[in-house]
């Protein structure tokens, strides 16, 4: 008879008493509980146990149907949901009168979670062990993978805690030195909150032809002007493109139309295209574009890797999330936010995320953006420090807006206030002003 090897007797990471005590506690005292350990645990499949999956499952559903989660409201759920038996009805009704306290819930709550993440290490590192030999892509996407359970298993670790007086010390220093906050630049953006913050992340909206990335590439002239370094993931547009439109913002007469033209029909801009060319190179030795990064996994890599100080990215609806399991276009959008905020905290940096809005509001008679208009709009306002919309009236109505008119509207300011900000905009010139006057100048 073959022998066994110990290594393949081993049970794999999972504490059942602390699975018991977190389901006992939510059927002691229902929906506040769940909102405390829901925090914690993200998935089904944090659970071992497959009925204390089901019990987790039917707890969850009664959560999000506004119903009572009790011993009798777990047990006929349970049955609706699985071909539940006598002995599962018992098992359920023993969690609740097993647990002495509820106070510790949210400590039990993360033991599952992390020997949940425990469990997937284990098996990611044995899937990196067999992928060791096929093509470097495919083994990277592993250790991506990997990479980020080791990062999550590393967060729960206490090591983490910093005393009150340290933090305080880094609050006066940052107040001081004002290292905390980046300045856009661009005194509409600047308005509502004296300008971004380090490990915070800011939304832009505005429908197609508003003038959004061009808003963005102003922001991104004037970070550069400051000293700031500066990454930007080019989603919709190429590289190519993009750069059309700084050379033309940073020259004094070209437009973006005449870059569109052919090289016959240029009437004599190739020289002032070469001059902005070389102002353009000399200038902008701190950003760095991509246009060819398509995973969200990838983005953030390349955060990591060169740790600047603003993130731009054109614009989220466009990144792929990897390993999506079709739970819908909110989870991806919710995946993109955390990923991003987290990202900025690590390397202390600020990201300025560009998002389209809803066609909901070409149908309505008030065509000013609002909160509602994102898309995820629950996500985004969560997550965001500031969400601010580029809008632009002309497009609307040209009978009634200016067309060197645009609008900053300020819907969320964490740090700051809310409110609408007149500038002036020039779409040709790639350029946005202070002023109306300005543009029309320009």
């Amino acid at each position: 008879m073959k022998e066994i090897k110990n290594e393949q007797l081993k049970v794999q990471p999972h504490s059942e008493e602390a699975e018991k005590a977190v389901l006992g506690s939510i059927i002691a005292q229902g929906h506040p509980i769940m909102e405390k350990v829901a925090g914690w645990i993200r998935t089904t499949d944090a659970f071992y146990e497959t009925l204390n999956r089901e019990i987790w499952d039917a707890c969850v559903e009664l959560y999000r149907s506004h119903k009572p989660i009790d011993m009798i409201t777990v047990i006929e759920q349970h049955k609706d949901m699985t071909s539940n038996q006598r002995g599962e009805s018992y098992y359920i009704s023993g969690l609740a009168e097993a647990i002495p306290t509820t106070a510790n819930v949210e400590h039990y709550a993360r033991m599952v979670w992390e020997k949940y993440i425990q469990r997937n290490i284990a098996k990611s590192a044995y899937n990196v062990y067999k992928m060791s030999y096929d093509e470097y892509e495919k083994v990277n996407v592993q250790l991506d993978k990997h990479t980020q359970l080791i990062s999550e298993l590393q967060l729960l670790a206490p090591s983490k805690k910093r005393e009150v007086n340290d933090i305080v010390e880094e609050t006066l220093q940052a107040i001081e030195e004002g290292t905390n906050v980046i300045k856009f630049g661009l005194k509409q953006l600047d308005e509502p909150a004296g300008g971004m913050t380090r490990k915070e992340i800011t939304v832009l909206g505005g429908r197609p032809g508003h003038g959004k990335t061009t808003l963005m590439i102003n922001a991104v002239r004037t970070l550069i002007e400051n000293g700031n370094r500066v990454v930007l993931f080019n989603r919709e547009m190429s590289n190519v493109e993009m750069m059309k439109k700084i050379i033309v913002m940073e020259s004094e007469t070209l437009k973006y139309h005449d870059l569109r033209l052919s090289k016959e029909k240029m009437n004599g801009t190739a020289d002032k295209i070469k001059l902005s060319a070389e102002i353009v190179k000399e200038k902008y030795k701190n950003l760095t574009m991509y246009d060819d990064i398509r995973t969200l996994s990838e983005s953030i890599r390349e955060v990591n890797k060169l740790k600047p100080d603003v993130v731009f990215d054109d614009y989220i609806q466009l990144i792929s999330v990897d390993n999506n399991k079709n739970d819908g276009r909110r989870f991806e959008i919710e995946t993109i936010m955390q990923e991003y905020k987290w990202a900025c905290k690590r390397n202390n940096c600020s990201a300025f995320l560009l998002s389209q809005l809803n066609r909901a509001i070409e149908m309505r008679a008030d065509p000013l953006p609002r909160m509602s208009d994102y898309s995820e709009s629950g996500v985004i306002e969560q997550t965001a420090e500031s969400a601010l919309f580029v809008w632009y009236g002309y497009n609307f109505d040209d009978s009634a807006y200016d067309r060197h008119e645009s609008e900053i509207i300020a819907a969320k300011s964490r740090y700051g206030q809310v409110g609408r900000y007149a500038m002036g905009f020039n779409g040709d010139r790639c350029k946005f002003y202070e002023t109306v006057e300005e543009a029309y100048k320009g």
